[in-house]
């Protein structure tokens, strides 16, 4: 049998360059490991050929390839060996050394059936280990094998499949980090836009196309200058950009942002500069050549969820105050109030006997009303201000309704107002039956007001989803004005004229509402006035 002889220099040199022209970062690793064999093949004829390719990180199991030769069974499983001399020369780190799945030895580990002789050259890249080449030979005495010579040829197209395999690798791990920070930015809560150096929106997430009804795709790719001609203060903010844009770190900047559907959103803005500095795109309004950031990010907050909050600690506050002023008020106003409520109907009803003069008589009826005005008033500020000591119950609520209704028939029988009733049978919910019933009497009493004697109310209770109900009161009356429609609900303010209310009927309704975890708002109505629509969640709920 013939000595196998090792590869020339110029064989070897154009198998590197061939191979070379073949590996790119789509490729996948077992087309890489292919490439590499059929490279390896013509240079080793009558050899054995296996690459085992593993990632020592992930921990994956090994993957075999292999050319011209029987592989021993079970070497997925077994770590790798690779000779002393080997793992000193290639500058492997040392913790790569120590792991468990490989071993140094001084003397080759053949992963072939039948092939005693042979050499391993490790896969190494940046001092890591990729894999292991192997090359055995079939019956050749050691002496006989040129093992240098060939162990020196197939160094070069290890090293250029190991970095191969370590620049794929890191290719994968780029995408898979990009595709990670992408699904960050779109799942967070924050509104972001990231602007590159020429003004172009690369970066519009989720959050922020539910807030302005905008889709990505309509705005990524876009002039951010031309985004900002639908913008309030649009020259203030383009002064903020270019400040950002040559580097100037930004905070609470505010902004109102327009909404596809109409009106805008109060927000407020943190802008960052992101990369290194770069020359910036000439623009018709600024200096050529500004040297600034590469792009900026835009990290906002939609203003209105705070607003409210704010908003319910100012309410908290007024509670606060109030229930020290309703004490004092009950304490003093109660006692001589009643004392001229008893007293004014005594005299009343004792001219009234002597029939003496209406005028005196219509007096006495003026000082008693007042007296029960003051005496009514001071109650609803103490019933607004104290929160509820009742325990909530199961409570059905057309059944609630029907009780109101009752209570306020005196206001309907004197008045040519029609009551219209829809009262679907729904599930109960939990509640303090008496605050329900002053929440409907306040209602349709405000309702038979607003018709001024003539027209009609509609009532109706519906189940509106799996976990809340609605109660509606609908009215004929001439409606709430938009700008007032949240005003209605702060206490002292109201609508009708001087002494014909105290401004805290609605005040009191909505504090019931949210103590039961319920929702009131004021819309227009199909009758043509207002519509109140209050929802509360279902007992289980």
């Amino acid at each position: 049998m013939s000595e196998p002889r090792g590869p020339s220099s110029a064989a070897v040199l154009a198998a590197v360059t061939e191979l070379s022209r073949h590996l790119h970062l789509e490729l996948s690793e077992s087309e890489l490991v292919e490439h590499t064999l059929s490279a390896l093949a013509p240079l080793f004829p009558d050899r054995m050929l296996a690459l085992r390719v593993l990632d020592l990180r992930s921990g994956d199991p090994m993957r075999i390839y292999s050319r011209g030769g029987v592989l021993r069974p079970g070497l997925e499983g077994e770590s790798l060996t690779i000779k002393d001399t080997a793992a000193g020369k290639t500058g492997l780190k040392s913790a790569v050394l120590a792991s468990a799945r490989l071993r140094t030895s001084g003397r080759w580990d053949s992963p072939f059936v039948g092939a005693m002789v042979g050499f391993a050259v490790p896969l190494v890249a940046a001092g890591e280990l990729y894999g292991v080449l192997d090359v055995g030979y079939a019956g050749v005495p050691s002496g006989d094998a040129p093992l240098a010579d060939d162990e020196q040829a197939a160094l070069p197209l290890a090293n250029a499949l190991a970095l191969a395999v370590r620049n794929q690798h890191l290719y994968r791990d780029t995408a898979l980090l990009r595709d990670y920070q992408a699904r960050l930015i779109e799942s967070a809560g924050a509104l972001i836009i990231g602007i590159d150096r020429t003004w172009r929106i690369a970066v519009y997430n989720r959050a922020m196309a539910e807030l302005t009804g905008y889709a990505p795709e309509e705005v990524v790719g876009r002039d951010l200058r031309d985004l900002l001609l639908r913008w309030p203060d649009r020259a203030r903010l383009l002064s903020v950009f270019r400040a950002a844009l040559r580097g100037a770190y930004q905070s609470a900047v505010t902004a109102e942002v327009p909404r596809r559907a109409g009106g805008v959103v109060r927000t407020v803005w943190t802008i960052a500069p992101v990369g290194r500095a770069v020359r910036l795109v000439a623009e018709p309004d600024a200096n050529a050549g500004v040297v600034g950031a590469e792009s900026i990010v835009l990290i906002g907050q939609d203003q209105s969820r705070v607003h409210d909050l704010q908003q319910q600690v100012i309410r908290a506050e007024r509670l606060a105050t109030l229930g020290e002023l309703a004490a004092g008020v009950v304490h003093e106003l109660n006692n001589p109030l009643t004392s001229i409520t008893v007293y004014a109907e005594y005299l009343q009803r004792k001219l009234e006997s002597a029939a003496c003069d209406a005028n005196d008589l219509e007096k006495l009826r003026r000082i008693g009303a007042s007296a029960q005005r003051i005496l009514r008033f001071s109650r609803e500020l103490v019933q607004y201000a104290r929160p509820s000591t009742s325990e909530s119950e199961p409570v059905d609520l057309c059944a609630v309704v029907e009780r109101s209704i009752s209570f306020c028939e005196h206001l309907f029988e004197p008045e040519q107002v029609e009551l219209r009733r829809d009262l679907q049978p729904v599930p109960l919910v939990a509640a303090v039956k008496a605050q329900l019933e002053q929440v409907i009497i306040n209602l349709l009493t405000n309702a038979v007001h607003a018709t001024g004697g003539h027209g009609a109310i509609e009532l109706r209770v519906s189940r509106t989803s799996q976990n809340e109900l609605a109660l509606e009161v609908c009215d004929s009356g001439p409606g709430v004005p938009e700008q007032d429609r949240e005003r209605i609900f702060e206490p002292f303010f109201t609508t009708k004229p001087d002494g014909k209310g105290t401004g805290l009927g609605l005040s009191i309704v909505r504090n019931i509402i949210e103590q039961h975890r319920g929702h009131i708002e004021v819309t227009d109505g199909p009758l043509g006035g207002a519509r109140f629509v209050i929802t509360l969640p279902l007992e289980s709920h």
